[in-house]
């Protein structure tokens, strides 16, 4: 007897190598395939189980080393995604190959084996076949062990149309024609690898020439017509690739590393051994592109490039350990972006990411970053901020606690000793340890095994001279806690009254500890450089005086005072008053993601806002964004080169202002930008161009709309794509607004970006009732036609329907009481949960919400 789980494979045969040879069949949407499959078989058994699903197995033979060549009749198990083979007598212990004959369906849902169609430069539309098996769709494409810890070899083989290009894993050994004008090209083995890190991708490209990095072939791949667009890409690789084998003291491990832009790819990028795959906007970019734009192609490459040691070489045992991939490859990709261009300081950016990752972790729907993982499609649920951001900035806060070289140290302890092999969570604290002598484990355990983090209270005691830190759970929703703790690595800094400025470090471990000054401070700041994953709320005096040293504080520090005053208030901790007065204290403020906390919260504001309110929140984002814009303008007039942290911060007053603060001054000029650049005039600035369609399209009318969504159907770059596709979300007329939900519905927007398009509709004030209509009635259409992780991300923007009052509220969350999705059940929880506390806090400040808003603006600088 076993209590092995029904979806999980039996231990008693063991995958060593596979020989495939594929066969697509781009016309038809199918595909054909064999297998050989080196096994071993560690007892009798008179059964082997392996995974397939939507694969049809018309031959299986086993062939015993030296021995027998046993038949075997095949069954499926179809909800457990499983083929019973049962050969025609028991087979004993031993080696083993099975020989399998199969065919299967090339998909356009974008995950497993699918194809998708582009249009070329000349308007003919071509079509190419590509692979997505992160979690478990390998199973789709060729009968396996799909899980992460049946490690072995693959040998590949695809006979696919003479004049496409063929690309897999590893480099390829053999190419030469066959029957039916088709090519048969072979590639070398790979490492031991998972099966989710099989990659074939199949069409007509362009490549760039191998660069030699450090002995390593690397290419850049592009649909024809977009090999202008590769440069960055490939310098971005060619760093990553060298800083990271720098880093991690260790080889690359395979042979060859491409980069490919696929047109039609539901994710951002897979890390793939050997031929990473990416959406194109997070791969192609060209020369003249926005700082933001550049800096996500060159993070993504590098977090995909990371994951060539993190995931690939060492791999996770089960899918509740991919945080281990994800976290590990999110803060390898900020250091690497770092040492590419230090001037995106890239760490304070980060700090949105972590502040969007600690709203998710403060709702009861959140989870510990490493739980249990059950059923397969249970694994979509860890592709989240939790995982990445959360994940990432556990890690950055030990790395900082342990210090850089230690921890470095601890790593490479790990990747070696458990190279082409699995690993659970505990194996890294350990490496850790050995290299820091610390109880990493102890520590990193109340992070990483138990849901939420704390909100660390800050007080003065014995007339200022001491403090006391005391924590619990922070709960979005305001109310009472579990009583978890953690160990919480608390640096604090203050300055006394002859301008001394002191720091002191220490682990907070139990519910609160008090800690002795040297002297009265001035002002005291918990949480120094904001790497710790927690939340701070100052008492009344604390907080006066912060505000009146915000220029004492740097551009992070600011960034999570600014967050955690806002989810303080929202979760009714905190009145409104106190947000609102530190928004008019960072009238200086010039970061941009400074901006981004202000911008959150005065959008929430204006969701929650009745008619007669909405005018009061346009004149606050007008008065505190006003003056700064009034400085910075639409561009610098000292011929001096914008740094790209002030370019993306005139973005972002251009977006709030137009947009959010309806200012017509910013809209007209938006308008006149663009015309300009449509008669023939000056294009729009790179950094500005996302901005200002934004507002043109905030502001505008039909003639808006349709030029608009012109510019979108002979968009030139990816990024030009989405930007005027997302700009169609930004109209407040309901019929335009209907006018882009159709567009979402048709066949003229890929099904990677419909989703997002209706997303950025149901965000909206204006078009959450009208989205949410539409997802009621094309709900099946959408389940067939779009990618399955693509429904629960528009729904992120579910708690925006605060806005529609609450008929819109109710009725949403009946249709998803009856409407329950077959993933991300977790995700759609969480954005009701996060709708709730919209809901709360409307009802908590519908009263005295005017007067503040007039008290605000009044009083804005």
């Amino acid at each position: 007897m076993t209590d092995r789980p029904p979806y999980r494979l039996p231990r008693n045969v063991l995958p060593r190598h596979y020989s495939l040879v594929l066969s697509p069949d781009l016309g038809r949407a199918s595909f054909d395939g064999e297998a050989a499959i080196e096994l071993q078989v560690t007892e009798i058994t008179a059964e082997i189980i392996l995974n397939a699903t939507e694969l049809e197995i018309s031959e299986a033979r086993l062939v015993q080393d030296g021995g027998k060549n046993l038949l075997a009749t095949v069954s499926y198990l179809r909800e457990e995604e499983q083929a019973s083979l049962r050969p025609s007598e028991p087979i004993e212990a031993g080696n083993w190959t099975l020989h399998l004959r199969f065919s299967g369906k090339l998909n356009d849902l974008l995950h497993g084996f699918y194809r998708s169609k582009f249009k070329g430069e000349g308007g003919e539309e071509s079509w190419i076949a590509a692979t997505q098996f992160e979690a478990t769709d390998a199973r789709r494409a060729f009968p396996c062990w799909d899980e992460p810890d049946f490690k072995a070899t693959f040998g590949i083989t695809i006979i696919a149309d003479e004049d496409l290009t063929v690309l897999s894993n590893a480099h390829e050994i053999s190419s030469g024609p066959v029957a039916g004008g088709k090519r048969r090209v072979q590639f070398a083995d790979t490492i031991k690898m998972s099966t989710y890190l099989v990659a074939m991708v199949i069409g007509p490209f362009e490549l760039t020439s191998p660069l030699d990095v450090d002995g390593v072939p690397l290419r850049i791949i592009s649909v024809p017509g977009r090999g202008a667009l590769t440069g960055l890409a490939e310098a971005a690789a060619a760093h990553s690739l060298s800083f990271l084998s720098n880093y991690f003291g260790m080889p690359y491990p395979a042979d060859k590393l491409d980069h490919i832009g696929v047109p039609d790819f539901a994710s951002g990028a897979m890390e793939n051994l050997g031929l990473v795959t990416y959406r194109e906007t997070a791969l192609l970019v060209g020369e003249e592109s926005s700082q933001v734009e550049r800096q996500r192609v060159v993070s993504t490459i590098a977090h995909e490039t990371a994951h060539m040691w993190f995931g690939d070489l060492v791999t996770m045992r089960w899918w509740e350990g991919i945080w281990l991939n994800e976290a590990f490859a999110t803060f390898m990709e900020l250091l690497t972006t770092d040492a590419f261009e230090p001037r995106w300081k890239i760490w304070t950016t980060f700090g949105v990411d972590r502040a969007a990752a600690l709203s998710t972790d403060s709702l009861r729907s959140s989870r510990a970053i490493e739980y249990p993982v059950g059923r397969p499609e249970e694994a979509e649920d860890m592709f989240d901020v939790i995982t990445y951001d959360k994940g990432g900035s556990v890690l950055r806060m030990i790395e900082r606690h342990l210090g850089d070289e230690t921890f470095r140290r601890g790593l490479n302890l790990y990747l070696d000793k458990h190279r082409y092999s699995n690993t659970i969570t505990t194996d890294l604290w350990d490496a850790l340890e050995v290299a820091s002598g610390q109880p990493v484990r102890a520590t990193m355990g109340t992070w990483v095994n138990q849901p939420g983090h704390p909100v660390v209270s800050v007080e003065p005691l014995h007339g200022g001279m001491d403090l006391k830190l005391s924590q619990r759970r922070f709960l979005l929703d305001g109310g009472s806690d579990d009583g978890a703790t953690w160990v919480v690595p608390v640096s604090l800094r203050y300055q006394t009254a002859d301008g001394s400025v002191f720091h002191e470090q220490l682990l907070l471990q139990d519910a609160s500890t008090t800690v002795n000054l040297k002297e009265k401070p001035v002002w005291v700041l918990v949480n120094e450089g904001a790497w710790g994953v927690y939340r701070v709320r100052y008492s009344d005096e604390l907080r006066q005086g912060l505000l009146g040293a915000l220029g004492q504080l740097d551009d992070r520090e600011r960034l999570s005072l600014a967050a955690d005053t806002w989810s303080a208030t929202v979760a009714g901790l905190a009145p409104l008053e106190n947000p609102l007065e530190l928004w008019s204290a960072l009238h200086f403020e010039h970061d941009p993601d400074v901006w981004w906390a202000l911008s959150g919260g005065l959008g929430l504001l204006e969701l929650i806002a009745d008619e007669h309110e909405l005018p009061l929140v346009q004149e606050l984002v007008r008065d505190l964004a006003g003056p700064l814009f009034a400085q910075v303008g639409w561009a610098r007039t000292d011929g001096v080169e914008d740094t790209p942290p002030e370019a993306r911060l005139r973005a972002r007053l251009v977006m709030l202002l137009g947009g959010l603060g309806a200012d017509d001054e910013v809209r007209s000029e938006a308008r006149r930008l663009l015309a300009d650049a449509e008669a023939g005039g000056p294009p729009l600035p790179p950094d500005l161009a996302t901005a200002v369609v934004h507002v043109v399209a905030a502001g505008g009318g039909s003639n808006e709309w349709e030029l608009l969504y012109a510019k979108y159907k002979k968009a030139a770059t990816p990024q030009d794509e989405v930007r005027y596709l997302h700009a169609l979300s930004s109209f407040t007329d309901p019929a335009l607004l209907k006018r882009s939900i159709d567009v979402a519905f048709s066949d003229e927007v890929r099904s990677q970006d419909a989703p997002y398009l209706l997303a950025g509709i149901l965000a909206s004030r204006e078009g959450c009732v009208l989205a949410w209509e539409a997802i009621e009635e094309n709900w099946d259409e959408m389940l067939k036609q779009w990618p399955p992780n693509t429904i629960h991300r528009m729904l992120d923007s579910l708690p925006s329907l605060v806005a529609g009052g609450d008929d819109a509220v109710n009725r949403a969350f009946t249709w998803l009481d009856e409407h329950p999705l077959a993933r991300g059940e977790r995700k759609v929880a969480q954005s009701r949960e996060r709708l709730r506390v919209n809901v709360a806090f409307r009802q908590r400040v519908a009263g005295p919400l005017a007067s503040l808003l007039a008290a605000a603006a009044s009083g804005a600088p």
